[in-house]
């Protein structure tokens, strides 16, 4: 599940996390565990044990990582799946995540994952959540490129293409993620957290966006 949990966040990494990109002196990741915030300056320790600083601007963002069940989605939502193909045809997702408002449309259709074609990606609108004794369903709709026999591939931008529909079976214990808009006051003590930071000419470590993994807990009293 660890795999497919990866799979969801690669569907829109690009589109939710978008961060300033210099050739000469890319992002820095850091993934790692809150050890205090003081407002300003962020102290992580990283999973390599190191204790990093480092500082938010006005412009860093944050959003938070949020795990759903099938009954957390509703029809209208834009989700974003991964899914194997059964010799009858079946798409069984592997992982789903829940894109925000803001996000509707974003890559959306039907068509190979890039980095391995085996895999469905399908972003698309929810038409009906149906829940089963193991899991359940999700019927989607979606604009595509085109095909002679069915509708698939991106849909074009500025409107058009034609009009598909999918049927996803969702076995229990599939992952199901949401990223929602977060602030400062996420970044509590225990708070496991990955930041994207620039390093500037005196070594000072600047967030460009940070994503909460999973929540922590107020430092306790001294």
């Amino acid at each position: 599940m660890k795999r497919a949990a990866l799979f969801a966040l690669c569907l829109v990494a690009g589109a939710l996390l978008p961060v300033a990109v210099n050739a000469e002196t890319p992002p820095m990741r850091v993934h790692g565990v809150v050890k205090a915030f003081d407002g300003q300056y962020l102290t992580l320790t990283a999973d390599s044990g190191k204790t990093m600083v480092l500082g938010l601007q006005p412009a860093t963002r944050i959003v938070r990582n949020r795990m759903l069940t099938l009954a957390d989605i509703k029809p209208g939502y834009f989700v974003g799946t991964v899914a194997m193909k059964s010799a009858d045809g079946a798409l069984h997702a592997q992982a789903v995540r829940v894109f925000p408002p803001a996000a509707l449309g974003v890559g959306e259709g039907q068509y190979p994952m890039e980095s391995n074609p085996s895999r469905i990606v399908t972003n698309a609108v929810v038409s009906s959540v149906t829940p089963g004794p193991s899991g359940g369903t999700l019927s989607l709709s979606f604009r595509g490129a085109g095909g002679e026999a069915e509708c698939s591939g991106k849909a074009p931008s500025g409107g058009g293409g034609c009009s598909g529909n999918a049927q996803l079976v969702i076995a229990r214990g599939v992952p199901i993620m949401a990223i929602t808009e977060g602030d400062p006051s996420l970044l509590l003590h225990g708070a496991i957290v990955l930041a994207y930071a620039t390093i500037d000419v005196t070594n000072l470590f600047t967030a460009t966006s940070i994503t909460v993994e999973r929540d922590g807990k107020p430092a306790p009293a001294q």
